[in-house]
């Protein structure tokens, strides 16, 4: 799971107010139960010492209907600045919580979209294409835009003679080039999204000129779908499962990729290290790729950090050797979502196919003998 979505609320000076609700409304009292429920944990945290503009933020999120039928969570973050992140889970988290602190309580979203997968659809025809920026396990509504090529000669028929081929040429040059309009919205919708995959669905000789036409950056994450139409008829149901298939495959290949190269490496004692003391290591030494762990929601485990995401240590000890004066001890999964996310690497949750010490392990972008 890439965490650059989380960057900015990770890093951010805190202190910070961390909310996880249910927020399912399956009775006729859920709004009052959720008034209640709020109240109390607004009471507990400022209890722990929430800043009160942050709470202010948060009244005005907390209880607010979703629009979303059945099961459904709330991830709600702010500070004394506002309100920092407000995400709707696809199922209530694994429990409530609510905390206060110098760094954002994160490992419960991370948890709830573990297995998200942020995909962008295209849906072509010989005129353009639909493309659609979406997450696999997001409750917001994708977003959705509109190419037209412009170009109106889209038919070839059948026929003989000098004008007839001139005609297919010219065919042939509306598809280029209703093609190279796709592309162009396309390669500029993957450089600012940074999806897993491009699903590409729809007409087949469409999809063979925007191959053509497509960047590196496009080509190498483009999958084909099959049953997908910009035209009425098709079979939507075929189609979405096909995609969830599509999706699923990312998700597995992901997993899969990671636990190999965690193995691989482990075993030739090359880039991969494992056990609480030697990633906190690597982190700090921002060598870290990709984080393997093996969640536990009632792990009360700490860690001593500074202001510096990266300045982290199981020790104040550590810490203070790296020249931070004042560290302070907070949750561990809170310091290490922080410090992969100041590094930009990923994190895998893990449940079988490997044996983690400490339950984490880390595939690092460098081996380092010396270290």
């Amino acid at each position: 799971m890439k965490l650059d979505w989380l960057k900015d609320v990770a890093l951010a000076p805190g202190p910070h107010v961390s909310v996880y609700a249910d927020a399912t409304r399956d009775r006729e009292n859920s709004a009052h139960e959720f008034d209640v429920r709020w109240q109390d944990a607004r009471t507990a945290l400022l209890d722990q010492g929430a800043p009160e503009p942050a709470l202010q933020a948060l009244d005005g999120v907390a209880t607010e209907p979703t629009g979303v039928g059945g099961p459904v969570g709330r991830a709600m973050l702010a500070s004394a600045e506002g309100l920092e992140l407000h995400v709707l889970l696809p199922g209530p988290p694994l429990r409530e919580e609510s905390a206060s602190g110098p760094v954002a309580h994160l490992m419960p979203l991370v948890r709830s979209l573990a297995d998200d997968v942020r995909y962008v659809l295209v849906v072509l025809d010989r005129t353009g294409a639909e493309i659609t920026v979406a997450r696999s396990h997001a409750v917001e509504p994708p977003r959705t835009r509109t190419v037209e090529g412009g170009h109106d000669l889209i038919h070839k028929i059948p026929g003989g003679g000098w004008a007839h081929l001139r005609y297919q040429h010219a065919v042939q040059d509306s598809w280029d080039h209703n093609a190279a309009a796709v592309d162009e919205e396309l390669d500029r919708v993957v450089r600012a999204e940074r999806p897993e995959v491009v699903l590409l669905t729809g007409d087949t000789k469409a999809a063979a000129a925007l191959r053509s036409k497509a960047s590196q950056a496009v080509l190498d994450l483009l999958v084909d779908v099959q049953g997908g139409s910009r035209s009425p008829g098709a079979n939507e149901q075929a189609f979405a499962a096909a995609l969830e298939e599509a999706i699923d495959a990312v998700r597995s290949e992901r997993r899969r990729t990671v636990l190999e190269a965690f193995v691989q490496e482990r075993g030739r004692s090359g880039a991969a290290v494992e056990g609480l003391a030697a990633v906190v290591a690597a982190l700090r030494r921002s060598q870290v790729r990709t984080l393997l762990l093996r969640d536990d929601p009632t792990s009360t485990a700490t860690l001593w950090i500074g202001d510096d995401p990266l300045a982290i240590g199981t020790s104040a000890e550590e810490v203070r050797a790296l020249g931070v004066s004042d560290p302070f001890e907070v949750r561990a999964d809170a310091a290490i979502i922080r410090a992969l996310a100041g590094s930009d690497a990923d994190i895998e949750l893990v449940e079988d196919g490997v044996e983690l010490v400490d339950g984490i392990g880390a595939v690092l972008r460098y081996a380092d003998p010396s270290t």
